[in-house]
Order: C-alpha cells, then structure tokens, then sequence
C-alpha cells in the first residue's frame, strides 16, 4: 500500500511538468500521455555523465512514444565498465521502484563508449534490460555475453559509412542473429558521430515493433 501512494504522489509531482531530478543529478520524465499499462523506459547513457538539458533534447521520443524517459548521470566514458554498470542498475532500480515503468521493457541508449556500456549492462542483467540502442559502438564487452540468456532480447545498432567501428557492427549484427536476438543495423554517411536526435526515436520505434509479447 505505501508503495502505491508514493507511486501517486511521485505522478502528482510529475503531472505539472513531468520532470524530476534527484540528489544523485539523476532525472526522470514521464509524459503527459502514458502508453498503456505501464510504459516501456529508456535510460539515457551520455559519454560525459547524462544531465537534464539530455531529457529536454530527447523527451519528444518519449512524449511520441508514450515512454517513461530517464538519465544515469554517474556512467560516462574512461570509466571502467564495473564501476558504470552498477550506477546504470542503481539508477534502474529508482526507475523502477519510482516510476510506472514495465519492469520486462526497460531499454538503454548510448553514444560510442556508453553504446558500449549499454550493451555490457544488458549482458550482465539481461533479466533487467530488455535491448540497446547503440550508435557507433563497438565489439568489446561482448566477451560478457552469456548467449543463450538473451535470446529474445533486442538491439538496434547504427554506424556510419566513415565510422572506425563499421566493420565491428557488421559482425556484431550477424553475432546477435544467430544467437536468436532481434537485431537491426542502421547505417548513415559520414564519421564516428552521434548523429541527429531523430534517429533514437526510430530505433525505439523500432524496439517497441519488435518486442515480442
């Protein structure tokens, strides 16, 4: 019963602007419209730690969407993938535990190293982190993957045609396929970039198609 009245607080304090950040310089955002049920979540990954101007450049995903959108401020890059993955699972946990999320869609977003933290997060917690969407990321954490827990879950991969990681996402794609994950690769003119805000709304879009319920 407690938990369900601070869940209602938390959406009152929300229902003016839909946004809160936390102690810790973690955000959330809820939008005004909620998918169905509880929503799926994505958890903003940032290669320098995610802060709130990040939730104000992304919330249309989220308001398009019906998402539940949040930032993990204590993962960033150069920082060993251990240390940033239990700020990425801390973060969920107040996700969770906070927010109307749907605990079995709970996806990751990151550029470059943190597309790479993504990935070693979903392989680690595959029970907690249904898919990535990972932008000129690279193959090095797959060596964390336990294959056969993962099968059914979800990655949408984008590189560019200059991007020093090309070659890897190839092989990344054909290595996700035949361990049965739904996995997509997007790939765009030019060099290792993050790229236009636009493409995180489709690959949610393409995440939220391809889940299978």
């Amino acid at each position: 019963m407690k938990s369900l009245l601070l869940l209602a607080a938390v959406c009152t304090l929300l229902s003016a602007s839909g946004l809160v950040c936390d102690p810790d310089t973690d955000c959330f955002y809820v939008p005004a419209r909620l998918a169905a049920g509880r929503a799926p979540a994505l958890l903003l990954l940032m290669c320098n730690g995610a802060v709130k101007a990040d939730i104000d450049s992304f919330r249309f995903v989220a308001d398009s969407l019906g998402w539940v959108m949040a930032t993990c401020h204590r993962t960033r890059n150069h920082v060993d993938v251990e240390v940033n993955d239990a700020a990425v699972v801390r973060t969920t946990g107040k996700l969770l535990g906070r927010f109307p999320v749907d605990s079995g869609r709970v996806y990751l977003f990151g550029f470059s190293g943190q597309g790479v933290q993504g990935l070693a997060s979903m392989y680690l917690h595959p029970d907690l982190f249904q898919g990535v969407a990972a932008v000129c990321a690279h193959a090095g954490v797959n060596e964390l993957a336990v294959w056969e827990e993962l099968a059914g879950h979800q990655v949408h991969l984008v590189t560019r045609t200059e991007d020093w990681n090309r070659t890897a996402n190839d092989r990344m794609l054909a290595e996700f396929r035949s361990h049965g994950l739904a996995a997509q690769l997007e790939m765009t003119p030019g060099e290792h970039s993050a790229g236009p805000r636009a493409e995180l709304l489709e690959a949610a879009r393409w995440l939220d198609s391809s889940y299978e319920k």
